[in-house]
């Protein structure tokens, strides 16, 4: 069911939840995503459900948010942008335009204050949807986009594939920020402008011992970390060449030259900025996330996670950086956890 909505072939989707129903109770977890995907799947299909059939979807949507609505009168954290967004389609389908603009936005809020990526991303897009079918295209574009950069985050890249061959607009709309994928959150939540002024001088100057001070104190004072390291190719392996440390307000940075291991820093992580010359952002690394399983990051309980690969000409210049905070550490981010 969830495949199959999240695929856009909802009809299939209300198929699969009238064969999912009798096995509710199984899962607890499967029973809620039961009722939000199954709401979902109904009110999406109502569109193009035949005349005589539209009364029956619209029912088992109004039984399904029923379900969802007493779970956010009691566990508003949890359930309170299900909820909405299944209360905003109700009041689509039944010509209610403003109420329905304001639930949209009130399961986007809510989806996006939870931590709920994945909902906020279906959020956008099911809104993205009503305003294109209200004729307002460059509305709908930005939620399409914004649902893009959801999915993205989430690691759906089958999704985002799919957005950008029903809507190949969006690709050409996106920010320079964010050029590059993200696994958590956007760079546009990081003061990085003055490391990437930095980075883009190393990329073309030899890379002295000042400009690799210079290079590591700047993304260790923007990023709000409590340690950095610059990483460098040789002979076809990965070696740290130098480290910067937080102490006090002041921050501390040696030349050192050690392989990369698990013991150093997320491997899995520098390795896949590395590969695929993504930049790596997570933003509680705690939380479910693609690395959850790297030994630093489960060992070492670091908190949050940033790898920048350093770019020239569409190429990776044998430099990385590689950030983290600890629970421990006050120097963060705005927003960001503690």
């Amino acid at each position: 069911m969830q495949a199959s909505y999240l695929a856009g072939d909802y009809a299939a989707a209300v198929v699969a939840s009238s064969k999912a129903q009798p096995l509710l109770g199984i899962s607890h977890s499967d029973t809620v995503e039961f009722w939000f995907y199954g709401a979902l799947s109904h009110a999406a299909s109502w569109d193009s459900a035949p005349p005589d059939e539209k009364q029956l979807r619209f029912e088992a949507l109004k039984a399904h948010y029923d379900q969802l609505d007493t779970w956010a009168k009691n566990f508003s954290q949890n359930f309170e942008n299900r909820a909405a967004l299944v209360a905003a389609e109700i009041a689509r389908i039944e010509g209610r335009d403003l109420d329905a603009m304001r639930l949209y936005e009130q399961a986007i809020r809510s989806a996006r204050a939870s931590g709920f990526i994945h909902h906020e991303a279906i959020s956008y897009e099911v809104a993205a949807r009503f305003y294109a079918g209200g004729g307002f295209d460059k509305i709908a574009d930005t939620y399409f986009l914004e649902a893009r950069y959801g999915y993205l985050r989430w690691g759906a890249e089958g999704k985002v594939q799919q957005l950008d061959q029903l809507y190949p607009q969006l690709r050409q709309e996106k920010p320079v920020a964010s050029s590059t994928s993200m696994i958590a959150e956007p760079v546009e939540h990081l003061d990085l402008a003055t490391v990437v002024k930095v980075s883009q001088a190393v990329s073309g100057e030899i890379v002295l011992e000042k400009l690799v001070e210079t290079l590591l104190r700047t993304a260790i004072e923007h990023a709000g970390a409590q340690r950095g390291v610059l990483i460098l190719p040789r002979g076809g392996e990965l070696s740290i060449q130098a480290e910067a440390n937080t102490s006090g307000s002041s921050v501390m940075v040696r030349l050192r030259e050690t392989p990369v291991s698990a013991a150093e820093l997320p491997e899995s992580v520098v390795r896949y900025a590395a590969r695929t010359q993504e930049s790596v952002i997570l933003d509680d690394a705690t939380a479910q996330n693609p690395f959850s399983t790297d030994e630093y990051i489960r060992q070492r309980c670091a908190r949050s996670v940033l790898c920048l690969p350093l770019m020239k000409q569409g190429a990776l210049v044998p430099c990385s950086i590689w950030k983290t905070t600890s629970p421990r550490t006050s120097l963060r981010p705005p927003g960001w956890p503690c």
